[in-house]
Parts: C-alpha cells; sequence; structure tokens
C-alpha cells in the first residue's frame, strides 16, 4: 500500500492591522517537509526604513525578509547563511566546529571551506553541542581543539520541519516613520 505525498504547496500567514516589533502569526505544520521558498507583502508600504520579518521554524530562522521603504512586496531568503569558524577542534573520527548561533539541526548537510585539512569538505551534521557548536564524522587524526584561522560553515540544506513544528512570521523591525500594515508571507511546501 502507498501514501500519497502532497505536491507543493503554497501555505499563508497573515498578520492584520498595523505592525510592531511585538507582531506574530504562529501556525503548527499539519505533516512534516521541506520549505522551498517564500514571499512577503504588505498592504500599506513601510515608511522612513525598511520592514524586516523572520519566518520561523520553532527557534530557528528559515527566511529572512526586508520590505524597502515604499515598497509592498520582497521574496524571501532561505537561510543559507554562512557562519565564520572561530574554533576547531577533531577527537576520535569526530570534527567540532564553533561558529556564532548557527540555528543547525542534526541531519543538516554543511559544506566547510578555508577550516583546512581535515576539517574542509561537504558533511552530515550529527551532533548538535550548542547553539554555536556542531559536529560531524569524520576519519582522521585527532586534532588538539584550537582557534581557526578562517574559514567559513554554510548549510546546503533545505529548511526543514516535523509535523507539529510551530512555524511564525515574526516583525523584527519596522518602518521609522510608519511601519506599514497587513503583513502576508506565502511560502511553498513539500512534503516529506
Amino acid at each position: 500500500m502507498s501514501t500519497a505525498v502532497l505536491a507543493p504547496t503554497t501555505i499563508v500567514l497573515t498578520i492584520d492591522g498595523g505592525l510592531s516589533t511585538s507582531s506574530i502569526a504562529t501556525m503548527a505544520m499539519p505533516f512534516s517537509g521541506k520549505i522551498t521558498n517564500a514571499k512577503v507583502a504588505v498592504t500599506t508600504a513601510p515608511v522612513g526604513s525598511a520592514l524586516t520579518a523572520d519566518l520561523m521554524v520553532g527557534s530557528g530562522k528559515a527566511v529572512a525578509f526586508s520590505i524597502a521603504a515604499a515598497d509592498t512586496s520582497a521574496s524571501g531568503v532561505l537561510n543559507t547563511a554562512s557562519y565564520a569558524v572561530t574554533n576547531k577542534a577533531l577527537t576520535s573520527n569526530v570534527a567540532t566546529l564553533t561558529t556564532a548561533a548557527h540555528g543547525y539541526k542534526v541531519g543538516d548537510v554543511v559544506t566547510v571551506k578555508g577550516v583546512g585539512d581535515p576539517f574542509d569538505g561537504t558533511h552530515t551534521i550529527t551532533v548538535i553541542g550548542s547553539t554555536t557548536t556542531f559536529a560531524y564524522a569524520k576519519t582522521a587524526t585527532n586534532v588538539t581543539s584550537v582557534a581557526s584561522s578562517g574559514g567559513t560553515a554554510v548549510s546546503s540544506s533545505p529548511i526543514s520541519f516535523a509535523e507539529g513544528s510551530l512555524v511564525s512570521l515574526d516583525v523584527s523591525a519596522v518602518g521609522s516613520t510608519t511601519a506599514g500594515s497587513g503583513l502576508t508571507v506565502a511560502f511553498t511546501v513539500t512534503e516529506s
């Protein structure tokens, strides 16, 4: 017996009325899946400076938006931010890297560049040690924990969520003269 999987689906979250940095809309996802793109729009444009908002999955930022002053829409940028690696270690075939707060999850795929051998390459995260550390399997000679002289870690994983995960639209900054109103985000998801 096979189970049908939904085709890509668009989900809409809306914050009605005037916007402030406490504006938020939240929903529990009815299935497990991945976010593949997102767009945001307002009915009244911000004035004076940009309005910024984030589409969050749990406490992790999935998509960042910025609607310029006088504009009414923007496409989101999926969180594939590059994080500078500040520390590196390899013990018992497990590489551990330290970055700024990253929001990665176990199973995410990251590409490490410029950290040096044996750390560089594309790896699947196996452990999240803290909001600033993650680890992956790497068969190599131990490397004592040491500051990294450069390099980055970039996630190449789609933004995934589990059934029941809370997805929210959070306003993080508003126009300096007029905040704007009626914020709507439409994001496309695929079921997994």
